[in-house]
């Protein structure tokens, strides 16, 4: 009972927090105004968060849900240029609506993505999207120019710059913007006939 109690304050804490933030600003938003919007004291959002920024670590995690949930279901045989569509229209629908959280989220991934090793760092949709990969390569789908963890770490990351650069400056819609990120991505991506470069670097 007292569990289930304890879940229910972090959670409305939790969903308190992201409403101030959207009104507000992370920045500049009070910790009062938090703990009133929930109807609990200071001291309790304290004992559920330590700081701010770990109400955007639990928004994160959450938000990639949806991403992580499509991509588990996908069928195996779906191509790369399908796999990263259905991932950016994915993530699209979640930001588009939160743009106002984007920014700090984005720079407060970046903080705690830091100070982990690199095995564990980021979350199911990183591990998810390198397993795809390794499985587009295993079927010769997939540039052998660089590993395939690699290729889908890289993808990612160009994705979390399309969406920092949205952030700031979000004058198209999102999902537009990470598409042509995208198309970006998959001209060095996709495999061609010639001689991946470490292999011509290797004869040389």
């Amino acid at each position: 009972m007292r569990d289930r109690q304890r879940e229910e304050t972090r959670r409305r804490l939790y969903l308190a927090a992201l409403d101030v933030f959207r009104r507000d600003g992370v920045q500049g938003c009070r910790i009062d105004d938090i703990a009133q919007k929930a109807e609990v004291s200071r001291a309790a959002f304290y004992f559920h968060f330590p700081t701010k920024e770990h109400v955007l670590l639990d928004f994160l995690a959450e938000s990639e849900v949806p991403t992580a949930k499509l991509i588990t279901e996908l069928p195996a045989s779906t191509t790369l240029e399908q796999l990263l569509t259905a991932a950016v229209e994915s993530m699209a629908a979640v930001w588009q609506k939160e743009a106002a959280l984007l920014v700090d989220a984005m720079t407060v991934s970046i903080r705690h993505t830091a100070v982990l090793d690199d095995r564990e760092a980021g979350g199911p949709v990183r591990h998810l999207m390198a397993q795809r990969f390794k499985d587009l390569a295993a079927r010769g789908e997939l540039s052998s120019i660089l590993a395939p963890d690699v290729l889908s770490d890289l993808f990612l990351s160009e994705i979390f710059v399309g969406l920092m650069a949205w952030g700031h400056a979000p004058h198209t819609p999102l999902e537009t913007m990470l598409k042509a990120t995208l198309q970006l991505f998959l001209q060095g991506a996709k495999p061609t006939a010639k001689a991946p470069v470490a292999a011509v670097v290797a004869k040389k």
